[in-house]
């Protein structure tokens, strides 16, 4: 035989089982593509399943089936489709409007996979962004974060997106505000892109403003941007890029001279104040000179701004430190509750020494009316427990002893120096309202609370309803150590009063979960409460303390379980610690 001809014939038979080969597989693909399609329309978990599985199935055939599968009604479906398409990336943009309707879903879990999915096929398209921004500021932290995280991840016209985050945010309930910025804040620098653009943008450079401040040193890249806003023509957006460049600290120092131009000319007092505390923060002596004249001026704020910038340029002053804590106490006595919050603000960061500031603030105290002592107060806790002997004696003083347990509670369990005096104060007092502020603040220093359990205990008798369950939160923050508390805690299992016989099993949780007693009269009463909506935290906190007993609480899986259908997830996460 020929031999190119044999090796021709050889190769194109070589060619042709290959080609058989190849084809036979597509065809098994096919198959099992085409059975997870058929599954996918089964619904329940066979479902799910094929849902899952058919991210990794071929595109063309995956894409359509999941898309259908978005008008399900069945919300655990939509979200695993959600999720399967996102793994399609840009492939899958053919279901982009079946999931913009999905951003409408009442469900908040289906409103958050819709978002994640946008993001992940990222179209480009301006059409999307105002119902994402939307979600920026939804009631469900989950929604909020994939509504962002898409928009960080989508090549969205800043021109186009800004306007609309803007009069979103301009129209939201002032207490959506603060977690949408800190959960921009906390993209890091995922998000200096965007805030750069932002700070360009005069209506949007206030927000950014803000964000750049949770940042704080994060943002150093952007002070030139932040020291350019310093021209705006809105006094609070300048004020603000003021406190992000004081947030930003040393690294903000390429913006010193603009700033000591600002703490000279501005002629808004307020945007001076945070040009001081800008200056203050940078810790750069250059800015000495201005800071000196600032002080000797008119203005009594600016003077006091200005004393505690030259102390913290000079730490090692000690009259500059006393100057400056001297004037920061004055100041938490103004009227403006602005001035009293900064001056609170400063004095906590001036970093003075105890021996300096802990006799000006003592002075204080004993002086102040009642709108001065909170600001105070936010001071001292800012110093930290190392003040606590001479906090744990004021509880002994009948003007001091609210300031102190206040001061104390703030501290928690970084202060279980406090127990013995707190305890004392326990016993002594006879005041049930100074009682409840003492087994709280027991309770907030937690485990090393157990020396005041003698104190603590007599206090499960007492008439009062609200001394009783302070006790019994006392206890179960104090945990095991508590456990001579036990019988008196299982007394009050059987209270008439619903809450507080939920209270005693939260304590009982806590003190002794190994306990067979214990877990036989605890849990029914913990079951009970999974649907107790009262308090919107008692289903939650029920379903974490039936986790504590772990297989003790086996009996209650079914209730759990509809728990956590129902959206409770303390007890999807309790099933977990039970069924190990």
């Amino acid at each position: 035989m020929n031999t190119k001809l044999e090796t021709a014939m050889s190769a194109r038979l070589m060619f042709l089982c290959a080609a058989m080969l190849f084809c036979g597989t597509l065809s098994a693909a096919e198959t099992d593509t085409q059975q997870l399609v058929a599954d996918l329309k089964a619904g329940g978990d066979k479902a799910y399943a094929a849902a899952d599985d058919l991210a990794d199935a071929p595109a063309a055939e995956a894409i359509p089936a999941l898309t259908a599968a978005l008008d399900s009604d069945d919300e655990e479906l939509q979200r695993r489709a959600a999720r399967a398409i996102a793994q399609f990336g840009k492939e899958a943009s053919s279901a982009t409007p079946v999931l913009v309707k999905l951003l409408d879903s009442p469900l908040p879990k289906v409103r958050a996979y819709a978002a994640y999915a946008i993001g992940k096929i990222d179209t480009g398209s301006n059409k999307v962004v105002p119902q994402l921004i939307k979600l920026i500021t939804d009631e469900d932290a989950m929604v909020r974060h994939e509504a962002l995280e898409a928009m960080l991840e989508m090549d969205v016209d800043p021109n186009v997106s800004l306007p609309i985050l803007v009069k979103v945010l301009e129209n939201a309930e002032p207490g959506m505000v603060l977690p949408v910025l800190t959960e921009m804040a906390e993209k890091g620098e995922k998000a200096l892109p965007r805030l750069k653009m932002a700070l360009k943008n005069p209506k949007a450079a206030y927000w950014a403003c803000l964000v750049a401040a949770e940042m704080g040193k994060t943002a150093a890249p952007i002070v030139p941007e932040l020291a350019a806003v310093l021209d705006n023509e809105d006094a609070e957006t300048r004020m603000h890029a003021l406190i992000a460049l004081g947030e930003i600290g040393p690294e903000a120092k390429p913006a010193l001279d603009r700033v000591i131009k600002t703490l000279d000319s501005d002629p808004v007092p307020a945007v001076k104040y945070s040009a001081a505390f800008a200056l203050a923060a940078m810790e750069d002596q250059k800015a000495s000179d201005a800071l000196q004249k600032a002080a000797e001026g008119e203005d009594a704020f600016l003077t006091l701004m200005s004393y505690y910038a030259l102390a913290k340029l000079h730490p090692e002053d000690k009259q500059k430190m006393a100057t400056a804590a001297t004037f920061l106490v004055e100041a938490m006595k103004n009227e403006n509750p602005n001035v009293r919050a900064a001056a609170a603000r400063c004095l906590a960061n001036l970093g003075a020494p105890s021996s300096v500031v802990q006799p000006i603030i003592a002075d204080a105290l004993n002086d102040a009316d009642p709108r001065v002592v909170v600001n105070i107060t936010d001071a001292i806790v800012k110093m930290g427990p190392q003040i606590l002997p001479k906090v744990a004696k004021g509880l002994q003083d009948e003007k001091m002893r609210w300031v102190s347990v206040t001061i104390i509670r703030r501290w928690g369990e970084a202060a279980p120096e406090a127990v013995a005096p707190l305890a004392e104060a326990l016993t002594a007092s006879d005041d049930p309202q100074f009682q409840a502020e003492l087994l709280m603040t027991l309770g907030a220093i937690g485990e090393k609370s157990a020396g005041a359990l003698e104190s603590i205990i007599p206090f499960l008798k007492s008439d009062s309803r609200t001394l009783q369950l302070d006790a019994l939160y006392a206890l179960g923050r104090i945990g095991n150590g508590a456990v001579s508390a036990k019988p008196d805690v299982m007394a009050l299992l059987t209270s008439e009063d619903g809450f507080t016989e939920f209270a005693a099993a939260w304590s009982l949780a806590h003190i002794a979960p190994e306990d067979e007693d214990v877990a036989a009269k605890a849990i029914p009463v913990l079951v009970k409460h999974l649907n107790d909506n009262t308090q919107d935290y008692i289903p939650s906190e029920a379903a974490q303390a039936l986790a504590m007993f772990g297989v003790k609480a086996k009996s209650a899986l079914p209730q759990l379980k509809a728990a956590a259908d129902a959206g409770n997830e303390a007890a999807a996460e309790a099933i977990k610690a039970i069924s190990k």
